[in-house]
Parts: structure tokens; sequence; C-alpha cells
């Protein structure tokens, strides 16, 4: 651990990533065929690149340092992981996480062609994104299940629909917090009561929108302490002149040491222990920990920016307010009354609760767009199975599409990957997190995703301790009582019924605490939209493993199931179960 930091030195250490796929940016036509790789850095081509540039810029003092440094903070960050997750979520409808949205619309824009007749579904976040889709005059559905960041949502929406420009201004891009307290009375009544509730005590608190929230707090400390201590306070120089992006470049070229110390201090401590507070769980983490120097990648992505102009994720976060020319599109005026309009029109509705507790309410509607942020990251497969069996009920599949963000390079889930998705040209992000982007048009999946059970029926009954313990007893004591019985000498077929059929009736019980994978497995099963599929179940005994996917679904998509086993005892116990349900015609046994 110690010496992490000479290791990254090495000029052998950094290999660029397989799957990185390569994009014409459009960016500098003047200069001929250029290439952004969402997956290392703009402009670098090879590998030593990579190193030449930054993995070997350290000075040997600084690489000391940052060792010693590590040696001493790895223990508190290893006690520290056991409660990163408890301590995040912690914050849920006590404070709000995102202060801003962090997903560039403008890469959307382009991709969705929102009008009049679209209905997106989307994670509300700060209402950032929920409010540039109102601009484009989409009927928006934004759920959250921290109820504070509704309420942020809400508060931007009331301000809209009560406010002149310039006073809305003021308040979300200037930070004019004495306007918000004057105003408020005015914001009250067109807010929710838990929405007035948050208010009423957090406007005494805030001090500023730009550093509110949890990630408005850790961007105050990053943007205005951190980055001005290692030697990177001239950024903010830069930008309040507004100085050319050579300029920068050029600044930036003096302090390239200090640069590498400063990326090597976010990949290896704050990305571990600070994540939490832009609410990024451990299992989002996970998806890019295999990447050395992810903070590299994404300086030297944000560098090939505008942040002078047109990057006001990072120019916000360092100035601390945004400026005419560089902010969100719900700020700009020439936007705002169209957004006045069809926020009075009612065409934004916020939700407190998770996407799947809003479609559980649908009437009839028919959703064209599902925007999903980044949030399925973390999800385990059966989660994003749920969800997404959800929102396929509720979407129109000819127009829809589903969209999501990731901060691994490929689809990390298999239900994902069951929707055929695209993935999407992401050249020019401005926020540099994601490490790719994918769009599903669900007229082109040839999978449908549905939901999975766990038994039939009454359910899955759990067996008592005696039923475990005397099945046990009999697989352990079996081979010394098999010779008692009339099996011996008998063939290997005859012995292994026998042993099967002794345990029959509580098989099914006992292995289910042993099949930890098995549901799981089920959940990765694709379902081809136009059915006729086989099933050939070998080993498949009592048929228990058919239980986890709901009868119906079985007899929409399955034209024929095998069961092949070398016990007839097992096979009889699946002839019984496949009787009650009314599954005979469609099953062979073996």
């Amino acid at each position: 651990v110690a010496l992490v930091a000479l290791r990254d030195r090495s000029p052998n250490t950094m290999e660029s990533p397989n799957s990185s796929t390569w994009y014409p940016s459009p960016a500098s036509p003047a200069s001929g065929q250029s290439y952004v790789c969402r997956g290392v850095p703009p402009g670098w081509k090879e590998p030593q690149q990579v190193t030449s540039r930054l993995a070997n810029l350290m000075s040997l003092p600084l690489a000391l340092a940052a060792a010693i440094f590590m040696s001493m903070m790895s223990p508190v960050l290893w006690v520290f992981s056991f409660f990163y997750d408890k301590i995040m979520f912690s914050f849920l409808n006590k404070e709000y996480i995102y202060n801003v949205s962090w997903e560039d619309p403008r890469i959307e824009q382009p991709v969705f062609a929102l009008d009049r007749d679209d209905h997106v579904i989307t994670i509300a976040s700060a209402g950032d994104n929920a409010l540039d889709y109102i601009i484009d005059n989409a009927k928006v559905t934004a759920v959250d299940f921290n109820l504070c960041q509704i309420a942020l949502t809400e508060l931007k929406v009331a301000a809209c629909r009560s406010l002149p420009y310039d006073e809305f201004w003021k308040i979300f891009a200037e930070n004019d917090i004495a306007l918000l307290n004057a105003r408020y009375a005015t914001l009250r009544p067109l807010m929710r009561n838990t929405s007035t509730k948050f208010w009423d005590d957090y406007k005494n608190k805030i001090k500023s929108f730009q550093y509110s929230g949890t990630s408005g707090w850790a961007a105050y400390y990053l943007f205005r302490w951190i980055i001005p201590i290692c030697g990177l306070g001239f950024l903010r120089k830069c930008i309040i002149k507004e100085a050319s992006q050579e300029e920068i470049r050029e600044e930036i070229n003096k302090r390239r040491s200090w640069i590498r110390f400063c990326t090597w201090f976010l990949d290896n401590v704050c990305l571990k222990s600070c994540s939490l507070l832009a609410g990024v769980p451990q299992e989002q983490l996970q998806l890019g920990l295999h990447r050395k120097d992810n903070f590299a990648i994404i300086f030297e992505n944000v560098l090939a920016t505008d942040m002078v102009n047109d990057n006001y994720f990072y120019a916000g976060y360092i100035l601390g307010y945004y400026t005419k020319k560089n902010c969100p599109r719900y700020l700009e005026e020439a936007n705002y009354e169209k957004m006045r309009a069809n926020l009075e029109e009612g065409r934004l509705e916020l939700f407190h609760g998770s996407i799947e507790d809003r479609l559980k309410i649908c009437e009839g509607e028919k959703f064209t767009v599902a925007s999903l942020l980044d949030h399925m990251d973390w999800m385990p497969a059966d989660w994003v199975q749920r969800e997404i069996a959800a929102i396929l009920r509720n979407m129109d599949l000819e127009k829809g599409r589903i969209y999501w963000r990731s901060w691994s390079e490929n689809v990390h889930s298999a239900p994902l990957m069951w929707l055929n998705p695209r993935r999407v040209d992401d050249t020019g992000d401005r926020v540099c997190m994601y490490f790719s982007t994918w769009i599903a048009p669900l007229k082109d999946t040839p999978y449908v995703i549905k939901d999975r059970c766990h038994a039939w029926g009454d359910g899955y009954q759990k067996p008592s301790a005696t039923q475990m313990a005397v099945t046990g007893a009999k697989i352990v004591t079996f081979p010394a009582w098999k010779h008692l019985t009339s099996v011996r000498g008998k063939d290997h077929a005859a012995q292994m019924e026998l042993f099967y059929k002794c345990q029959k009736d509580a098989y099914d019980a006992f292995r289910e605490t042993l099949l930890h994978a098995r549901p799981r497995l089920i959940e990765y099963i694709p379902l081809r939209a136009e059915g006729d599929m086989v099933w050939v179940d070998i080993g498949g005994g009592t048929a228990r493993n058919l239980e986890y996917m709901p009868v119906e679904t079985i007899r929409a998509h399955f034209k024929r199931i095998y069961i092949v086993d070398i016990s007839t005892s097992l096979l009889s116990i699946a002839k019984e179960r496949l009787a009650k349900f009314g599954l005979e015609d469609l099953f062979t046994l073996i």
C-alpha cells in the first residue's frame, strides 16, 4: 500500500481500456478528423502518451508523500467501507444530495427529439433535467425517493410560476438567499406540505444554492479548498477573467506535477470516501475501480470543454454562481416564458417514491421516454429486472425509448443487455463522469423483460428445523445404510434412485438453502418476444426451477419444456406440481 504512488509512476502500469470505443469528434474540423474516446482522455491515441502526460508526472517527493499518506489512510478507508452505504442512505428525507442535476441534457436533446406528444418518466434529482424536458414541451413525470429532492424541484417550479425572471435568476443563479426569504410567503402556498415543512426550516440554514446539499457541501471543500491547496486555484481566476482554452492549458502545463498529485488524491482518497456525499453507492463505485486514474481521465476530458463559456457544471462549482452565458437552460431568459407556460399547464408531475411505486398507479397512460440517469449502476439484477418490467408495461412499445448512463464502459446487467441497447455518441458531454451512455428503442428489442417470482400458488414454504435435520441426516448417512436395503449389489442407477426417493418430500426445501444463485440465474434468462422457446432442464428433478417464472410467462414464451432426471421419484413430484397448475400439456418428463 505504501508503494502505490511509486508504482503508479512506472511507465508500464497504465493501459488503455480494451472496451474503449473511438468516436469521430466534430470539435476541430479545421484540423482534420480528430477522435474522442469515452474511455481514455481526448487526444490520447496511444497508451504511451497517457503515461507521459499524467501517469509519470508526479515528482519523487510528492510520490513519497502520497505513499506515506496512503499508508496512514488505508486502515481508515477500510473501516469506513463497512459504513459507507449506511451513511449515504442516512441522508434520505433529511437533506437533498444533489443541488445540481449531474447529467448533461445536451447529449439527450438530439437523441430524444421531444415534442408535445412525448411523456417522459425520469428521476427528479435537482430538477434541472426535468425542467429541460419541459422547455422542449414534453410532459414529464419526475420521481425521487428522497423527499428533499422533490422539495428542491418544487421550489424551482413554484418560483418559476410566481416570480419574474430577474428574481428567479438572482435566487437560483446568484444565490440571493435574502430574496428567497423575502419571497417565500409567495412560494409557500404553491408547494405540497412535505416540501413546505422542509423549506420552512432549511431556508434559514442555506447560504448558497451552489454549495447546498451534500454534493454541494463536498464541492465547496473540493473546489474552494482542496484544489487551491493543490495549486489549481488558477482555474477560478481563469474563468473569472474569461481566459481562452489555450491560456488555461498553458497554466496547466506549468503545474503538471501538482495536477498529477491532485488527481491521484481524488482517485485514492476522495473517490473511496467522499463519493457518498455525491450519492454514489459502493456497488456503483465497483464498476469503475478496475480503471487506473479515473480522475486523470475525467480531468483531461473536462479540460477539453470550454469551462469559461459552456460548462456550467464545473464553472458553477468553481465560481460558486452561474453566469448568463454559462448556465442550465432552465435559467436562460429566452426559455423562461415557455417553461412557465408548460408548468402552469400542469405538464410536470412530481412523485415521492421509486419508479416502480409510480408505475403501480398508472391508469392507461403510456410513456415514450424513460430517462433513468445512472441509478441502475448500483442495483442488483433482480431489481433492474423488476424495474424494467414495470416500465415496459407502461411504455409505448412503438415510440418508447429507455435511456441510461453508466460509470461502467459496458452494459453491466443482463436484463439491460436483453433490451438490445445502442451506445450513444456522448462526444461533447460536459460532465465527463460517465464512461458510457445507452439507449434502447423498444421496437428494436427482440426480447421482453417480465417479472419473475419465487414460487407458484401459496409460495415457498420454509422448512422446519426438524425437516432440515432429518433430511440432512438421510443424506450424510446414506453410504452406510444403503447396504441394509434391497439395492445392495444393484447398479448405480438403482442406488441413485434410492438416495433421492428417501428425501423427495423435503428435497426442494433442503436445497433452497444451498442454491443461493438459482434465483439470479433465472433472472438472467432472456425471453424472446415472439415466444416459441424450448427449455431443456437437465437434472431438473422436481421442476422447482420452473417456479421462478410465473405460469403465464411460461405459457406465453415456451412451446415445450423437457425435464430430464435420473430419479423417477423426483420426476413424480414434478408431475404432481405441473398437474396442479395445469401445465401438463407443455412438459415432457424424461
